[in-house]
């Protein structure tokens, strides 16, 4: 099994921490954001390598990975920051993976068992399995928000406002694709969330795992970064 984390965003709304350092090598809690998914991924036992897809200071981060051993082989490619889909795409083709991945996003300060994950995924069957996590309702515009029944993903919506979201279960960052779900994706500037996931719901062909997160931070902006450390501190221990 592959892991692929998507990592190519530019950390514009990061600036002026990002003019210097990558936004997913930027440090929360004095280790880089990217290592806490890595740590996720690796801790997995099925996975044998690790994708990771950037784009912006190339470089700088394949640079930083070739002095880190963690245990499973680990590759940076370049891709073209066209959004979940199309990045995910090109990581595919790229690499020519035909087989079952699990991805996450690269910018997320979490702890997601992974191994528990893909046990749901391969009891259910289905081409694709989401992490979902309860937000609060006020938070529910800035995720990916499903709706489930059976344990099945019956609808998503990507941010809807808060009087259209049908739930409070967001999209975790995490989630295991089949070949045959992400065959449908193209190298266009798309997002997994916005098409694949509500294609897959249709057909009731995307899973729903629920997780319960100790902790769930993003650093999508300057203010959402300050709040990570600041929490992190407060969470774990040094070197976790």
């Amino acid at each position: 099994m592959i892991g692929i984390i998507l990592a190519a965003g530019k950390g514009t709304r990061l600036r002026p921490l990002t003019y210097a350092i990558p936004k997913p090598l930027l440090p929360v809690g004095g280790k880089p954001v990217v290592e806490y998914v890595i740590d996720n991924l690796c801790a997995c036992k099925d996975i044998k390598k690790i994708y990771v897809g950037v784009k912006y200071q190339s470089k700088i981060i394949e640079e930083y990975f070739s002095h880190v051993d963690y245990g499973v082989k680990l590759e940076t490619v370049e891709t073209l920051g066209w959004e979940t889909g199309g990045d995910l795409k090109t990581i595919l083709e790229d690499k020519s993976i035909d087989e079952s991945v699990v991805v996450a996003y690269g910018d997320i300060v979490s702890k997601i068992d992974v191994n528990e994950m893909l046990a749901f995924h391969r009891k259910m069957k289905k081409s694709a399995t989401v992490a979902l996590f309860s937000v609060p309702n006020e938070d529910v515009e800035r995720f990916g928000i499903a709706k489930v029944e059976n344990n099945l993903v019956s609808s998503f919506i990507e941010k809807p406002k808060r009087e259209d979201a049908p739930s409070n279960l967001a999209n975790a960052g995490y989630y295991v694709l089949e070949k045959s779900a992400y065959s449908k994706l193209r190298v266009k500037r798309e997002r997994v969330e916005e098409r694949l996931f509500p294609s897959l719901a249709v057909e009731g062909d995307l899973a729903a795992y629920f997780c319960k997160p100790a902790y769930w931070l993003d650093i999508g902006n300057l203010d959402s970064y300050k709040k990570a450390n600041k929490l992190v501190e407060g969470i774990l221990a040094p070197g976790q």
